[in-house]
């Protein structure tokens, strides 16, 4: 029996999906609202002006995100991804272009860049000026 379904609004509510599969499949615009996705796997997907709010990460891996490389095989520069009000303690991050980078009003508390504190640094910084 073919379960595809094709060209359709749908909306699914109390309902176990768990288990299904989506390829290929446009899902713009579309509300999800206190769903479960752990343990979900999201490839090459467009998640641009996405609004999440309200959820829970721990464990989560991000990995190669941002625009594919251009014809020149150089990254591009896609518009900027604002993180605010979130708790990364502990959380890593590796081979990350930060440049223009903005920190405002954070707890840096332990962090380090290259093994070196933050703290330590703006200290050095603060006495040099």
């Amino acid at each position: 029996m073919d379960s595809s379904i094709r060209r359709e609004k749908l909306v699914s509510e109390h309902a176990d999906n768990s288990g299904s599969g989506f390829h290929d499949v446009n899902l713009a615009d579309a509300t999800f609202e206190d769903v479960n996705l752990s343990r979900a796997r999201f490839h090459d997907v467009n998640l641009s002006d996405v609004d999440i709010s309200a959820a829970q990460i721990g464990g989560a891996t991000f990995k190669h995100i941002g625009l594919p490389p251009g014809e020149d095989s150089h990254d591009q520069r896609q518009r900027p991804v604002t993180f605010e009000e979130m708790t990364l303690c502990d959380s890593t991050f590796r081979r990350v272009d930060l440049s223009n980078v903005e920190i405002v009003d954070c707890n840096i508390q332990g962090m380090t860049i290259d093994g070196v504190l933050v703290t330590d640094l703006l200290l050095a910084h603060q006495s040099t000026r």
